[in-house]
This record gives C-alpha cells, sequence and structure tokens, in this order.
C-alpha cells in the first residue's frame, strides 16, 4: 500500500514538472529527459530503482498538448498512471515499452472519464 502512494506520488511529481516545463516553452522531449534525469537521480539517492521509473512514465504523461487537456487533466492521468503501474510491476516484465504503453492507457483512460463525465453532467470540465 506505501509503494502505491508512493508511484502515485512520484507519477504526479513527474507529470507536473514535465507538463509545466512544457508551458514555460521547452520541448516537450526536453522536459521530458530533464524530469527523467532528476527522476534517475532522486531514485539513485533514495536507493530506490523503481522510482525514476515511475517518474519517467509521468513524465510522458506530462508531455500532453494543453489542447487536449490542461493541468486538471494532467493530475487526473497522472494519478492513473501511477496506480497502473503499481498494479502491473509484474506484468510484461523484460518487454519494452510498458511506461510509455501505462503512460498511454492513463492518458487514453482519462480523456474518456471526462468525456463521459461532460456528457453526464453537462458541464465543461477541466478545458
Amino acid at each position: 500500500m506505501m509503494h502505491q502512494l508512493i508511484w502515485v506520488f512520484a507519477s504526479f511529481g513527474g507529470a507536473m514538472l514535465t507538463y509545466f516545463f512544457q508551458r514555460i516553452g521547452l520541448n516537450v522531449v526536453v522536459a521530458s529527459c530533464c524530469v527523467g534525469l532528476l527522476g534517475a537521480l532522486l531514485s539513485y539517492l533514495l536507493k530506490m530503482p523503481h522510482l525514476a521509473y515511475v517518474i519517467f512514465a509521468g513524465s510522458f504523461v506530462g508531455m500532453t498538448s494543453p489542447k487536449v487537456g490542461g493541468y486538471g487533466f494532467v493530475v487526473i492521468a497522472s494519478i492513473f498512471c501511477g496506480i497502473v503501474y503499481g498494479q502491473s510491476l509484474k506484468l510484461f516484465e523484460g518487454f519494452g515499452g510498458k511506461l510509455g504503453a501505462t503512460a498511454f492507457v492513463s492518458s487514453v483512460s482519462t480523456h474518456y472519464l471526462l468525456s463521459v463525465l461532460k456528457k453526464v453532467l453537462k458541464l465543461k470540465l477541466l478545458k
């Protein structure tokens, strides 16, 4: 349970920092790389190898275009990302693309969740 909470906060931090960097003018790839490097350093210092991975997965969520969603979208998607990461630790072990797939599933799930909420509640949410 404690690790799951750490994954959620790490994903959130990686996503928000990447999204912030892109909003102030950094290229999204450069923003994600900077956050990935910070995550690797933090992971090394805290001796938590999975921390770097989940921060980097969160940074992929933070690469979301402002045309798709704002900070609210990124917050929700990053929380999903941390949860999906924690639940899929043993899944597809050794396969490439797991972090990107985790971020993709989280972002798409968030998009559809908010679409349904907008239709049900007939409100303009998080845009």
